[in-house]
């Protein structure tokens, strides 16, 4: 057996001790250090913080010494994207200009089994992008409208705009608080139909 490191084992080794453990190519040593990164990698993705996971994993492998336990933190790290540090953006993209791409070359050739790819390919780029929202929102939305105060004194509606507000007098400003928390007294009967409107 050779002496490389579990990160610079061939793939296909990975691979064949994953699908027949009982007849593995890999050393017992590597078995066991890849059973350790695996867990490891499970724990930090349902805890990410390295603490906690540093402290799980130690309580799954007590034998194990504090610079191990690190060493399998840092390799599952280096090996493996947790949910928490995965990169959906990006692969996202990748697999819509993998997508397209298939479908341009595709459409090179006039076959039917490309046609049939290009079909499935298209179903699996609607299903990728989704739906499109309705409307997105616009972010200088406030900028663009106008807002007004109503105020209604003795039946008369008057509007004053947020901007003016600023430039009126202090006095001006005075009376309208005092229109706005003074109001009209309301009856019993009124205020019945208020709560149940």
């Amino acid at each position: 057996m050779s002496k490389l490191s579990l990160e610079e084992t061939s793939y296909d080794l990975i691979k064949a001790h994953i699908l027949d453990p009982a007849s593995s190519p890999l050393s017992e040593a590597k078995q066991e250090q890849l059973e350790r990164v695996m867990s490891v990698i499970k724990v930090l993705d349902k805890n990410p913080i390295r603490k906690n996971a540093f402290m799980l994993h130690k309580q799954k492998y007590p034998h194990l010494s504090k610079s191990t336990i690190y060493e399998d933190l840092v390799l599952a790290t280096k090996l493996y994207n947790t949910v928490h540090e995965f990169e959906w953006g990006f692969w996202r993209s990748w697999m819509i200009n993998d997508i397209v791409d298939n479908i341009l070359t595709c459409k090179k050739s006039k076959s039917d089994k490309d046609r049939r790819i290009i079909a499935m390919e298209h179903a699996n780029l609607i299903k990728l992008i989704g739906v499109q929202p309705e409307e997105l929102v616009d972010p200088k939305r406030s900028e663009k409208h106008k807002y007004y105060i109503l105020i209604q004194n003795n039946h008369q509606e008057v509007k004053i705009d947020l901007d003016s507000i600023e430039n009126l007098p202090n006095a001006t400003l005075k009376e309208i608080n005092r229109i706005i928390c003074a109001g009209d007294e309301i009856t019993d009967i009124e205020a019945e139909e208020i709560m149940k409107s």
